[in-house]
């Protein structure tokens, strides 16, 4: 998972759509931009997202700026949640700020217990990591429900494992 940058076009009104068009071309020019989803830009570091973030303050098109993840190819977000996005090129990001991530550790608790730890995060998970070597899963749920999830694992003395996002 990579930490990527997003910031939002605020499109003003009563601007001409050549205005739009010239900001676009600018934007082009200066910014490696990785990845769009209709009027949101990613980028992938700090340095992008200010040279971003100026020319759209520039044009008064500074809109909301998101502290984005990408996710790997094989991640899983339900649809609808509100979590994350996958874009028109099929790149899957979620919000750094609002999901937590945990593997469930599979030589704690019993296989009855894990099992039924599982079925209560299912409740609760919006998407998944299979990992390569299917040892593993990453879950994602809300950042929210970080605590829930570790009351349920405790519960059923299965030991979770979360993420640092930093």
């Amino acid at each position: 998972m990579r930490h990527m940058y997003g910031i939002e076009l605020a499109i003003p009104g009563g601007k001409l759509p050549g205005f739009y068009a010239q900001v676009i071309h600018k934007i082009g020019d200066h910014v490696n931009v990785f990845a769009r989803d209709k009027l949101l830009f990613i980028v992938e570091s700090e340095e992008e997202r200010d040279k971003l973030a100026a020319i759209l303050q520039k044009s008064s098109m500074l809109g909301e700026e998101f502290s984005l993840l990408l996710l790997p190819p094989q991640a899983v977000i339900d649809e609808g949640a509100d979590i994350g996005f996958v874009t028109e090129n099929g790149h899957t990001f979620v919000y750094a700020d609002q999901v937590a991530l945990f593997t469930a550790d599979k030589n704690s608790g019993s296989p009855d217990d894990r099992w039924a730890a599982a079925e209560q995060w299912k409740e609760h998970v919006k998407g998944t990591i299979p990992l390569a070597d299917q040892a593993d899963t990453i879950y994602l749920i809300d950042s929210n429900l970080a605590e829930l999830a570790a009351g349920i694992a405790k519960a059923y003395k299965v030991k979770l494992d979360f993420l640092d996002l930093s």
